[in-house]
């Protein structure tokens, strides 16, 4: 079987490489250990689909917005018909059509009424969709009517993916916080989603002289400025940001914090909780989505984000966790989501 996977990459790279979100190269080398032709790809027009008509058995979307996104809503959508379009071809030509529905919609985006169109479109074309979790599947069912099977199968773990540079005490040493803090981390692609803003802000407001906030990440300019106005002048905050964050930076957090705070407005599904757990580390997040499957019982705090003072009180609450054993059951939860189970029920999705 050969596969054309759409992750919006000229070229493979490795997991743990800065540039790279490393789901898409763990699970497509998870394919090839079984047999499986990959190609990473960013061509879908008329010229390839035909030259390569009989030669790739299925095409697999990952973020079809990428391919048609525009600011201008006419241009948008004009550029979304061209892509369904050509979907419709490519079905026409007998190619298996396959979306990962990381996500429901987009975040942060504009015109959203056009992803919607083109979510039921590629619903409409697919023989399989896959979600990362019960919920998902109802949503994507329940939203965009999918003609295909849907297939529920896990987000995949990223343990041993990202190397171990520092210990505890040069990470915290990087950073400037003091060795018997208790730390607050986050890091990832900072995006108003992400809730960082009331992060900082419910972190200023818990008066614990011993607590320390720490956070890496990239994002638009604008944005970062806006995070690093309301935590630059705040006492033990430490924000570092770049245009995208190293992976250095990154597990530097991570070996310094006691917990990871992600405290999302909107999310289905997350890396970012995924590499946390991975990591040993609880997490405090809000319970949406795919995240009360994905943190297991004690390895973190979920919280209702409807609920007042929820955030607050869920930072609070991670102050009397056992973190030795919330660590444990943070990594034993994510444990069974290895990519060699994951790649065989998305070879089984193929062969629909």
């Amino acid at each position: 079987m050969r596969l054309a996977y759409y992750y919006h990459l000229a070229q493979r790279i490795a997991p743990d490489d800065s540039r790279n979100n490393p789901y898409g190269e763990l699970l497509c080398r998870a394919l090839e250990r079984l047999g499986v032709e990959v190609e990473f790809t960013l061509d879908l027009d008329e010229r390839f689909l035909e030259a390569n008509r009989g030669r790739i058995d299925v095409l697999h979307l990952n973020w079809p917005h990428f391919d048609y996104y525009h600011e201008d809503a006419d241009l948008m959508h004009a550029r979304m018909r061209r892509f369904v379009s050509r979907l419709e071809l490519a079905r026409a030509l007998g190619y298996k059509l396959v979306w990962t529905a990381h996500n429901i919609y987009p975040h942060n985006r504009r015109h959203q009424a056009i992803d919607h169109e083109c979510r039921v479109a590629i619903c409409r074309l697919a023989t399989a969709v896959l979600a990362h979790c019960e919920v998902a599947r109802a949503e994507v069912e329940r939203r965009f009517a999918p003609q295909g099977r849907v297939f529920v199968i896990p987000h995949g773990n990223f343990i041993d993916v990202y190397t171990r540079k520092f210990t505890r005490s040069e990470a915290r040493s990087d950073l400037g916080v003091p060795a018997d803090a208790f730390v607050y981390g986050f890091f990832g692609s900072m995006q108003p989603y992400k809730g960082l803003e009331e992060l900082i802000e419910a972190f200023c407001g818990l008066g614990q002289q011993d607590a320390w906030l720490v956070g890496v990440g990239g994002g638009k300019p604008e944005y970062l400025d806006r995070l690093r106005a309301i935590g630059g002048g705040a006492p033990r905050v430490v924000l570092r940001t770049f245009p995208r964050a190293p992976s250095e930076e990154i597990t530097r957090v991570l070996e310094a914090a006691d917990v990871i705070t992600l405290p999302f407005t909107a999310t289905m599904t997350s890396g970012t909780v995924i590499l946390a757990l991975s990591w040993s580390r609880p997490v405090v997040a809000p319970a949406l989505g795919c995240l009360p499957m994905t943190v297991a019982p004690g390895g973190g705090i979920l919280y209702d984000p409807s609920a007042p003072g929820a955030l607050p009180g869920a930072l609070e609450e991670a102050r009397r966790l056992d973190l030795a054993a919330a660590g444990r059951a943070a990594f034993e939860g994510v444990r069974p989501f290895d990519w060699d189970t994951i790649a065989r029920a998305t070879l089984e999705a193929y062969r629909i």
